[in-house]
Order: C-alpha cells, then structure tokens, then sequence
C-alpha cells in the first residue's frame, strides 16, 4: 500500500465526518459544515508549504509557488461542497487527488518553471440560488448583476455570501487576468456512470461536456371535488403532466439511440397543486432537464416536445406553456491538454479511453477561457449524487498518476526552450 494510497483514503474519510448531523452525505455551499471542510483543506495546504487565498469569486487556493517567481500556472482540483444527502467522492476525490499530487512534489522537492494551483472552486452543485459553478462563473466573468443578487429561500443574498467566504463580489465584472498565464487545467472527477466499470478501463479521457438546459412545462387543468365531478368532464392537470412526462422519456430514448452520443432528458422535479387525495389536480410544474452532445438534435427534439404540447393545448381542456430556465452550452476539451493525458497514461500502463461526460463540471467554464480536460475515474455501478457514491481509493491513485505525469511533462517540455 503506497503512501500516496493512505493519504487518499485517510482525506477522503475525514472529509467525509464533516457533513450534517444524521444526513450524510451533506455540505452545501455555505454552510457551517462547508467552512468546517475549507478550514480543514486550509490546514491541509499548509502542511504541504503552499501560499494560501481566496479569489474575488470565493474560491480557495494553494499555491505550490514555482522556482523563478513565474507567472505561469497549471491549475488542479475541483469542490468541496455537495448535494444533500451526497456521496463522499462527486468533487472530494478532485481534491484529495490534488492533494496528493502536491504533497507528492514537495517531499520530492520538485521545483517547476510555473506555479501549481490547487482550486476548491466555489459552489459547483446546483443549490438554493438556482446557479451551479459558482466559483467558475465568477472567474470567467458569467456571474452577472441579476445572478449576484438573487435571494434563496432564507433571505441570504448570493453577493453577501461570496463577500462571507473572502471574496469580492464588486469585482466580478469580467473574466479574471491570470487565464492568459494558464497553461492547463486539470481536473480528476468519478465518471458518475458505468462506462469505466462495466469496460474495466482504468480512466476517462474527458471529450466534451454537453448542452445543459432546464425547462419549465407549466400546466393549468382545474381543480375539483374527485368524488363529484365525473371522468368526462374532468381538466385533470397531473393526468396531462403524466402523458408528459412518458413522452420525454419516450423521445429521448428514440433520440439517444440514433444519436450514438450522450443525450438524456429527465423530469426530476414536479410540484402538483394543491396535491390532495381527494381534489383533482389543478396545476402541474415540471422541470426538465435536458443534456445533449449534438446541438440538432436537441433542436429536433425540443421542436417535437413543443408540438406535443401545442397538441394537448388543442384540446382546450388544459393550457400548457414551456420556457427554458438555464442553459450552458456544449464545450469540447482542449484536444492538445487531452494529447498529453494520453501520452501520460500511456507511460504509466493505465489504460484509457476517450469519452463525453453527462454531467456539467467546473472545467466546462474554464475550457471557454484556457485550456483545460478532464479525467474520469470509476464509479461503482454509476451511483452518484446519493450516500451510496462509491469509488475506490486505488482508481483515485492511477487518475492521479496520470495528471501528475502530465504536469512533469509539461515542466519537461517548457524547459527545452
């Protein structure tokens, strides 16, 4: 068992205690527990001699400091927060990962050409102010005055909050300078799928990540007694809901087959009023969300939900309209950051394979401004975002070796000039 291997695990695990009380596995963005985690990757960087700071968007950063005062960096990690009732590895395994990979270099006493930046980027999981990629946003200049001033549901102001962790929410106006000093961006994440697994493949070499978009599908029927009013004279909302909803599963099956590419659509969110047993159902919200590769094909089959709806708007028994919420476009990783992940791959007999991800990730903001990729590592059965999340330390360790061989690489490569 390397050294590398035990510092994974024994950071995984303590990690893993910080998280509400008997709802594990939960430290959203803010929270008591969230600084409890920071405080500790704090004192994790510290350890390792790294020059600890928070940004203008509220990120945390350990800078490993290069051996000629350079302006050039790579940048490493991912994020300490997650969704309630999360799972212990969806960003942590980023961190650790990083983690290790600087401690690896400082008891080695590698010097490089460039500074090394070990990122907990700010907010990643989707939370109370209805944004994702908090921390990215804000450095790629997307966090725009209507975002910073959203509410959640406790009254707390997101520019507040930023402001509360160290940052400066008056500056977030445009993206950030250092990107013209970036050299790469790596980020190591557990696939959340069953592709690595079920193709016993060590890593994920990221491609892309898709067109992500929600949708609100608002229904109106009429509410009524469900004892009194009869089958034929019923606008039952939820009924029209329910058609919905097969629908979407439907089309988005025809759609992922013919694509060959990662297409899924899913409605996971449904508010039903007033949501009694014995009044039919007046109003229906549903979200979709909807994550698409191929841009046509998304256009096709937005088009055909639409004209689904316009069908059963026919009937004049319902109203129904559909807007779209949020939406991040499709981005593709640097192919030169993914040419040296290969080459590192390759050097250390880890086997590979190119792939797209499904979900959205910090890296898909920063791929628009430097470049940047992704590695995936396994992820037992694909359960994510769900205390059952699991992936083992020893996956972790061959992800790390791959980024860490790349960034020798690149050092190597930068001193021949």
């Amino acid at each position: 068992m390397s050294c590398e291997y035990k510092y994974i695990k024994k950071c995984v695990y303590e990690l893993a205690k910080l998280t509400e009380k008997d709802k594990p596995y939960t430290r959203l963005v803010f929270s008591k527990q969230f600084q409890r985690a920071r405080k500790w990757l704090v004192n994790q960087f510290k350890s390792l001699d790294l020059e600890v700071r928070v940004d203008n968007a509220g990120n945390l950063i350990g800078s490993y400091k290069s051996k000629n005062h350079s302006t050039k960096k790579i940048l490493i990690g991912s994020h300490l927060d997650t969704v309630p009732s999360g799972g212990r590895f969806d960003g942590i395994a980023g961190i650790v990962s990083s983690l290790s990979i600087l401690k690896n270099f400082r008891e080695k006493k590698i010097a490089f050409p460039f500074d090394i930046e070990l990122y907990d980027y700010l907010g990643e999981e989707l939370n109370d102010w209805s944004i994702s990629c908090i921390g990215t946003r804000g450095m790629t200049g997307l966090l725009d005055e209507e975002i910073l001033n959203r509410m959640d549901s406790k009254g707390r102001i997101l520019r507040d909050e930023i402001n509360k962790v160290g940052g400066s929410s008056k500056k977030l106006i445009k993206k950030f300078s250092l990107f013209q000093d970036v050299i790469a961006c790596f980020e190591l994440h557990i696939e959340q799928g069953i592709t690595l697994q079920n193709n016993k493949i060590d890593v994920g070499i990221v491609k892309s990540i898709p067109n992500i978009s929600r949708h609100r599908i608002n229904i109106k029927g009429q509410a009524g007694h469900s004892g009194t009013t009869l089958m034929d004279n019923r606008k039952d909302a939820l009924l029209y809901a329910s058609s919905l909803i097969i629908f979407i599963n439907k089309l988005a099956n025809q759609f992922s087959k013919k694509d060959n590419r990662h297409f899924v659509a899913t409605v996971g969110k449904i508010i039903n009023f007033p949501n009694s047993a014995t009044i039919i159902s007046g109003s229906v919200e549903l979200i979709v969300d909807l994550r698409v590769v191929n841009s046509h094909s998304r256009e096709q089959f937005l088009k055909k939900l639409n004209s689904q709806i316009n069908d059963f708007n026919k009937s004049k028994k319902i109203l129904i309209d559909m807007e779209q919420i949020a939406y991040s476009p499709y981005v593709e990783m640097s192919k030169e950051v993914n040419q040296i992940l290969e080459k590192s791959a390759k050097q250390k007999n880890i086997s590979f394979i190119y792939m797209d991800s499904g979900a959205g990730h910090d890296t898909a903001h920063l791929s628009r401004v430097a470049p940047a990729s992704m590695i995936f590592i396994p992820c037992r059965d694909g359960l994510s975002h769900c205390p059952e999340e699991y992936a083992k330390v020893c996956d972790i360790e061959k992800g790390s070796k791959v980024i860490q061989n790349a960034i020798l690489g690149i050092a190597k490569n930068l001193k021949a000039y």
